[in-house]
Order: C-alpha cells, then structure tokens, then sequence
C-alpha cells in the first residue's frame, strides 16, 4: 500500500467518539528509513492486566507490568500522553496503528513471520511480533486513541479512565455490544455503541434505506 503516504488502521469492534484527524500529522518515521528509525509506527500500549484471569494469558499479564498502571499517579497527562514504548512489556495493541507504507518494513516482517520457531513462541501474533521486532522503537498513543473498555474497571485503569475524554473505544472481548439487546447492556460503554446505532437506524429509515443492517 505504498501509493499512500499515511494509512490509520482500525478494528472493526471499535467505535469513533471524535475526530482523530490529527493522526495523520504524527511525526513518524519516513519510509526510508526501512524501519531503523525510533518512530516506525504509532500505536496506544496492550493492556496486560488480564482482569478476566484467562488461564492462557501469559503469567506476566499482571497490573504491574502494565503501562497503564504508570500513569495512575497522573490521569490527567494520561489523557494526552502515552506511557513509554519501552515502559513495561512494552507491547503495542494492533486495534488502532498509524504507519506510514514501506516496502523495507514490510519485507522485514515478512522475514521474521518466516522464523517459525521464533513465531511459536509469540503469545499475541501481530502484537508480539511487533514489540519484539520494533521493541521500543515505536510511538506510544494515549489510551483515548485506543480506549480498551476493559480499561475503565476498577480492577485495571478506571483511575485515568474519562469517558469525556475518548476519541475510539475499542469493544475486545465477549460479549460484544451488538451481541446484546438495547437496555441489557453488561457494560456501561456498550450503551455508547447502541446509542449510536439506534441514531444510524433511524435516520436510516427516515432516508427509506432498509439494508437489515
């Protein structure tokens, strides 16, 4: 995708709260630099705190290892400044990446996907690739980039967590908002995602657009 100089990229179980156009003015690693710059790609850190105490997570998955768990003592910068790429597992979360296309990056992911033996060890496919191949070489968004919603539970970073302040939450995890029926959400923040929807539907339907969607 090198005919563009600048690609966001988003999970599809993720919703945009605000504008974000500034992503696209982020100082970043030019493509000649083949990926041995300090600023290959942007992306908000992997929250490892595992709250919902998944057996198959990494033993390390803890709330002390967490990037999140650094700025407890400042939400405020929270807010508009990510934790260090190097600050704990230093682990990028692969919802929301800003990169700008280079066919030297490219082929060196390429090349280490090719290490099987290597890649048999990585708990987190894309995420585990690139820390390890980037490792701290990669520029930490704020959370409100990429808002976990499992991040605004007492158990794991409510402390920095401001609904007012998030740009795209991300809905990992079952269940799923679009899962649920409206009024029986298990989660506060799935209702941001039915109000939404029930908004698109409606003037949908007021333009006689009728998709089943």
């Amino acid at each position: 995708m090198t005919e563009y100089e600048r690609i966001v990229q988003l999970d599809s179980d993720m919703l945009v709260l605000k504008n974000m156009d500034e992503l696209m003015d982020l100082e970043l690693d030019a493509p000649e630099k083949e990926g041995k710059g300090d600023r290959v790609f942007a992306a908000s850190h992997a929250c490892i705190c595992n709250p919902l105490k998944k057996p198959h997570y990494p033993k390390n998955w803890i709330p002390e290892n967490c990037a999140f768990t650094t700025q407890h003592g400042d939400p405020k910068t929270a807010q508009v400044q990510g934790a260090p790429a190097t600050v704990g597992l230093g682990m990028p979360n692969g919802g929301l990446q800003v990169v700008n296309p280079s066919k030297a990056v490219f082929e060196s992911i390429l090349k280490r996907m090719a290490d099987s033996e290597l890649v048999r060890g990585y708990d987190f496919a894309d995420q585990s690739l690139l820390s390890d191949l980037f490792g701290g070489r990669w520029v930490a968004l704020p959370y409100v980039y990429n808002a976990l919603k499992t991040m605004a539970w007492k158990e794991t970073h409510a402390v920095i967590w401001r609904d007012e302040e998030i740009k795209n939450i991300h809905y990992l995890l079952s269940p799923k908002p679009w899962d649920e029926k409206p009024g029986e959400e298990q989660y506060e923040n799935h209702k941001w995602w039915w109000q939404y929807n029930l908004e698109r539907l409606t003037e949908e339907k007021n333009r006689n657009i009728v998709d089943g969607f």
